[in-house]
């Protein structure tokens, strides 16, 4: 369980490198309004993005992430304005799994032939 960090300073919110303070959001979980590094070199173990269309596009990021709606994110922040210590998980995700997704046989090509690159097999 982590302690949630907010910081009140309006380029705080976007999370945008050097812009945390480290001393507040080291070992913690940072709930930020825009994609910068400024959790990972501030050394956060989490990030929490709010208020966007980012589950519809595949991202990598160093740290555990989880992405609200902005519904989501406006509860999340009642939250965080009405609790003393708020507290936060982020827990690891599971691959769900469809047997009547498409697949590539075994027999399928995987590309051009190094012998012969013109043809297509």
């Amino acid at each position: 369980m982590c302690y949630i960090t907010t910081v009140l300073l309006f380029l705080y919110r976007y999370c945008y490198e050097d812009s945390l303070d480290k001393k507040l959001v080291k070992g913690k979980i940072v709930l930020c309004d825009g994609f910068g590094i400024g959790p990972i070199l501030a050394g956060a173990v989490g990030v929490v993005r709010s208020g966007g269309d980012f589950g519809k596009f595949a991202v990598t990021y160093p740290l555990p992430l989880s992405s609200l709606s902005l519904e989501d994110s406006a509860k999340v922040y009642i939250y965080l304005n009405s609790t003393r210590k708020p507290t936060a998980s982020i827990w690891k995700s599971k691959e769900k799994t469809d047997k009547l997704a498409p697949y590539i046989p075994s027999y399928s090509s995987r590309g051009p032939n190094p012998i012969t690159p013109e043809i297509l097999k």
